[in-house]
């Protein structure tokens, strides 16, 4: 009965998110869900431990009691129905996330506080989710074996009889068996060690992974993992050849570039959602119009798939290559570069904007540990007409907000902006109702207000005297809902090559960190035109640093784009596997050895692995992959983030 209810939540996970699994065949998808069953009954032997526990000890005639009964009743259909209610909702949650939701959820949970105003907004928009749990769980109560407690009495005798040393025999072997198989299937086998996340990757690819396992098992097995063990793939100075992690001083000779920074970080903005960079119309015509006159990077790909790990990407340089975001870690205390502290060194003021609730997702908290001058959320906008009713300020007047209070800033300054209003539950405000057509996906008129709010927001900077001083720098958080299946038609008048490759390629591991990166500087033309080369968010920091002829070392994972020579690449830390992405490659490593190898232009449904095909191109990312996470993990660990003295 507890599998079947896992059997379900597998089937609604699929159907919910099927356009990110349209190339799996029937067959396939069958021996996904027998593969699942491994660990859908380590889910359950857990959390059905003291029903088992129970029933196979040798004491039958209290067990065989009515209060007893009603009571493992109660156990059991309340357990496996908060089971089944958290792997449907955990189902539509990965519609967003693209993830299986791990234990760092729970942070969001408790200490996010945006969590109670969100919850009558997915409770209505998502009301199947409950109901399908309470229909299902009445009928697990309905059909819960009932038990003939007359033949229960006969056949225990009323306890009058003792039994004898053979019954004792038989009902402690068939403890110690039951025993047993209780303990291997909440093991996942007899393998050497309990069943972990990527076991999941050994019979199926990294893509099919999520299908496999369950948000139960996700939560389960991640919950208390919060410290990193260190790695030792080289030397300490071998890793640093490998992959430079200390970054010597941008300049040693001339004055500090005195330009303006201001960084807009655009929520959910996938690549896929901006037309010019996938070839079809898309839903983002400002800034398609803007990447006319502005440096725009092919193939850029975020650090992570939540923004809580984007900040800390950009901010201080940081890849997120754990469970945990940073912000929330137990190395969250650690001391690290930022931005606004070297910034502050030449002169900079810095802030941090987002029309937020104060206090989400510790953003104010953040902020102050990085050291910004101040924080401008919802409370200091002080205008709850403005207010969405979830999130915070909508996000047209808080640009306008943005703007105006930016010219109240002596220059140079950094600047860095968050916008929310493209993220569920998707509120439009209500004077612009009906001017962005919902299309295909709710998601779609959100981000097509969010274009046109950046619009506005450009249209009031160009008439500011700090405007044409200001390298603006547009990068998403992190992609959302792959939305290309719902254009098929609108791609294929496009040509075979586009429907092909589109339809297909946002769905791999790599394609679907892909995002949007460009620099804007009104000031300078040299800052046209495309950038071919794989970057990544941590890029942006060194960037930033090397731009403004930051005149200190500095300690970064990432690559100036402005260093032709070095090595480009993006990292993710994708279903327990990292993964590094360089021009066409891109390789999956699980921490010992590399697994695939797959080239994301010729075969964007990965199904070719060219591990052995291409041996050079392998090694050589795994090196880099190896000395990055080298060298993350020990400066995490012994909190050496910042430069060695």
């Amino acid at each position: 009965m507890a599998l079947s209810l896992f059997f379900l939540a597998r089937l609604f996970f699929y159907i919910y998110n099927i356009g990110l699994f349209l190339n799996i065949g029937l067959l396939q998808l069958i021996k996904i869900f027998v593969i699942g069953i491994r660990f859908d009954l380590s889910a359950i032997m857990y959390f059905n431990l003291i029903f088992i526990l129970v029933h196979i000890l040798p004491f039958s005639k209290k067990v065989s009691t009515k209060p007893v009964q009603l009571f493992l009743k109660i156990y059991f259909v309340a357990v496996n129905g908060i089971l089944l209610f958290t792997n449907l909702t955990d189902s539509v949650f990965f519609h967003f996330v693209q993830k299986r939701s791990t234990s760092d959820i729970f942070k969001f949970i408790f200490l996010s506080n945006d969590v109670k105003t969100l919850i009558p907004g997915f409770l209505y928009d998502y009301w199947f989710v409950p109901i399908i749990s309470i229909v299902v769980i009445a009928l697990l109560w309905m059909i819960y074996p009932k038990i003939n407690y007359s033949k229960v009495t006969s056949i225990a005798d009323g306890g009058k009889t003792k039994k004898s040393w053979l019954q004792w025999l038989g009902s402690s072997v068939a403890m110690l068996v039951l025993t047993a198989l209780t303990l291997i299937a909440a093991r996942g086998g007899l393998q050497l060690k309990p069943i972990a996340i990527i076991d999941a990757s050994k019979q199926v690819s990294v893509v099919e992974m999520p299908l496999v396992l369950n948000s139960v098992f996700t939560l389960m097995t991640t919950y208390g993992h919060a410290e990193l063990h260190q790695k030792h793939y080289f030397s300490e100075e071998k890793a640093e050849e490998i992959f430079p992690v200390q970054h010597a001083p941008y300049n040693t000779k001339g004055a500090t570039n005195k330009k303006n920074i201001v960084v807009l970080l655009l929520e959910s903005f996938s690549r896929e959602y901006v037309g010019s960079l996938s070839d079809y119309k898309g839903f983002t015509p400002f800034l398609d119009s803007l990447m006319q006159n502005s440096l725009v990077f092919e193939n850029a790909f975020s650090n992570g798939l939540r923004s809580i790990d984007a900040i800390p990407a950009i901010v201080i340089g940081l890849p997120a290559l754990m469970d945990d975001p940073f912000i929330t870690s137990i190395y969250s205390s650690n001391k690290t570069n930022s931005l606004p502290k070297m910034l502050k060194k030449k002169g900079y003021h810095s802030s941090f904007f987002h029309g937020g609730t104060n206090g989400t997702m510790n953003f104010d908290g953040f902020a102050s540990y990085a050291g910004f001058d101040d924080y401008y959320g919802r409370f200091e906008y002080n205008n709850d007409d403005d207010y969405d009713g979830y999130w915070g300020i909508y996000d047209e007047p808080f640009l306008q907000y943005f703007a105006h209070t930016l010219n109240s800033f002596k220059q140079p300054f950094f600047a860095f902006e968050f916008t929310l209003s493209s993220h569920y539950p998707y509120s439009i405000p209500d004077e612009h109702k009906g001017e962005f057509p919902e299309g295909s996906m709710k998601i779609h008129k959100v981000i097509k207000y969010a274009d046109y709010s950046l619009k506005q927001f450009f249209n009031t900077a160009k008439k500011m005297p700090w405007y044409n001083n200001t390298l603006f720098i547009l990068v998403a958080d992190h992609p959302a809902q792959s939305v290309i299946p719902s254009l098929k038609s609108e791609i294929k008048e496009k040509g075979d090559k586009l429907n092909n490759y589109y339809l297909n390629y946002y769905k791999n591991t790599s394609g679907r960190y892909a995002i949007p990166i460009i620099f804007f500087n009104p000031g300078d033309n040299s800052f046209v035109g495309t950038y071919s080369k794989t970057v990544q968010q941590t890029d942006i920091f060194s960037s930033i640093l090397n731009y403004v002829n930051y005149d200190e070392p500095s300690v970064s994972f990432g690559t100036s784009i402005f260093n032709k020579d070095r090595q480009h690449f993006a990292l993710q830390y994708v279903n327990g596997y990292y993964q590094i992405t360089s021009g066409n490659y891109s390789l999956l490593f699980d921490g010992d050895i590399s697994t695939s190898l797959y080239d994301n232009v010729a075969d964007p449904l990965h199904t070719n692995n060219l591990l052995t095909t291409y041996p050079a191109i392998a090694d050589s990312l795994e090196q880099s992959v190896k000395a990055v996470l080298q060298q993350y993990e020990t400066r995490m660990i012994n909190n050496k983030l910042t430069v060695d003295k």
